[in-house]
């Protein structure tokens, strides 16, 4: 069960990233800055319009912090193990 959780949730982390990415893309190199000149009046649009295009990524934003902060607590115990590893040594 638990190598089906972290299978499907690097899954989601990744489709939500590549989304992420692609309409953080959209807006900065497809669509011009909305307020900047250019179109009077009208909105750009590029499959959806501009403010979509800014919905789908802030909603994507907040999918992504929630699905790390699962990540996080899923991972919690290796986490802490590993920094006791690393950080816990004594040198000299």
């Amino acid at each position: 069960m638990r190598a089906w959780l972290n299978y499907w949730l690097g899954w989601l982390l990744f489709l939500a990233g590549l989304g992420l990415a692609i309409s953080g893309f959209v807006k900065w190199l497809i669509l011009p800055g909305s307020g900047r000149g250019g179109f009077h009046g009208q909105e750009a649009v590029f499959i959806f319009a501009r403010h979509t295009w800014t919905e789908i990524h802030q909603w994507l934003a907040v999918i992504i912090l929630v699905l790390v902060l699962l990540h996080i607590y899923l991972h919690w115990n290796w986490i802490v193990t590993m920094s006791r590893r690393i950080f816990g040594r004594k040198v000299g």
